[in-house]
């Protein structure tokens, strides 16, 4: 068996790990064996709980680790071990195979060997990657199987699998099927890159069909007497599972549709702080324009009461015209006779008087311009 992995501090609240589901599925204060303890996470939550726990692991210095909280280390690979000797004949109320079938040369062996460390109605808790995962189906579609340095295809995994092959791998040990749970993760969730632009949207709804496409690892509760009851439809621990992922998604989808809406109250805020300060400015503007239209306005009415001065002006100086030229008409009705005489003595006397006696002409001249208003 390949080195276990280091865990991270387990938390019980979430229910989409196979660490923490399994934990909550073992009965306060049983006796455990966790089959790859590793650096004794697990047994640390199981202890907390009231449990005495045994660890078998194959990395010394993680079995130095969970020696914290086992009562009880065995440092070895359990490929190798003849667990009945090791453990000096001890039966357990329940042994743990979490992510270590997928390690092993020969997992059926170790299965049944570790079903023979089980009281007489004792429970065995396996979990397992699954390798129909969306994304990894998206992967082999590319062309590709690339491996990981963790999750469903990690480098370190000898067996692969989807849930008929474990589904055989429990019957063939001689398992019965208590409870069947699982972990899921998004096709975006995993450790594998994949990008569903980059498929045809038939090609990424193909990949999603099923009821495993998004599940992660399969957590699964044993016995090893047949006489108990199978799991041969959706369990109750399964189901109940099934609702509290559902409920952590739809809670996480809320939060998100919060998130998003707190955006879009921002932008609306924005917006509207925008809105107030064109309004603010277009108000100003507006008082700038009222005071300009009145003051136009009270230029207008004195302008139009100048004007209206100054037709009263015209009409009286209409008047005064119509007046003066009345009292013109009778001294031009004088004039004409005058006019007239001074023409003929012009006409007939006045080339012959300025050349033969140029003084007479003068004179006449002068009493004419007098008569006709021409003199001074």
């Amino acid at each position: 068996m390949t080195a276990s992995r280091y865990t991270a501090d387990i938390d019980l609240e979430n229910l989409n790990t196979s660490h923490s589901l399994a934990i909550l599925a073992v009965e306060p204060g049983s006796h455990v064996l966790d089959i790859g303890a590793a650096d004794g996470s697990v047994a640390r939550r199981l202890v907390e709980r009231g449990c005495r726990v045994v660890g078998v692991e194959v990395d010394p210095e993680a079995a130095r680790a969970a020696e914290r909280f086992c009562e009880r280390v065995i440092a070895g690979d359990v490929e190798t071990l003849e667990l009945g000797s090791v453990l000096d004949g001890a039966t357990f109320d329940l042994v743990l195979l979490l992510d270590v079938l997928e390690h092993l040369h020969d997992p059926l062996a170790v299965l049944k060997a570790a079903a023979g460390r089980l009281k007489p109605g004792g429970r065995m808790i396996v979990s397992v990657p699954n390798v129909t995962h969306a994304a990894v189906r998206l992967q082999l579609l590319c062309g590709r199987f690339q491996y990981t340095d963790a999750g469903l295809l990690d480098r370190t995994h000898l067996h692969f699998f989807d849930r008929p092959a474990l589904e055989q791998l429990v019957a063939e040990a001689g398992l019965t099927v208590l409870d069947r749970m699982r972990t899921v993760a998004g096709l975006t969730e995993t450790e594998i890159p994949i990008d569903p632009d980059a498929f045809q949207a038939d090609a990424v709804s193909l990949a999603m069909g099923g009821d495993d496409a998004d599940t992660y690892q399969f957590l699964y509760v044993l016995a090893a007497d047949h006489g108990a009851k199978g799991a041969d439809t959706v369990s109750l621990g399964e189901a109940l599972q099934r609702r509290a992922i559902d409920a952590e998604r739809l809670r996480a989808e809320a939060e998100t549709y919060v998130r998003t809406l707190e955006t879009r109250i921002g932008e609306l805020e924005s917006q509207q702080a925008d809105l107030a300060e064109r309004e603010a400015e277009a108000r100003e503007r507006l008082g700038a324009l009222e005071d300009e239209l009145r003051t136009r306005m009270a230029e207008l009415e004195q302008q139009h009461e100048e004007l209206q001065h100054a037709k009263l002006d015209i009409a009286v100086k209409d008047e005064q015209l119509a007046q003066l030229h009345g009292e013109l008409a009778p001294l031009r009705a004088t004039l004409e006779p005058r006019r007239g005489l001074v023409a003929s003595i012009r006409h007939h006397a006045g080339v012959h008087l300025s050349r033969s006696n140029p003084a007479v002409y003068r004179r006449l001249k002068r009493v004419a311009d007098r008569v006709t208003g021409r003199g001074s």
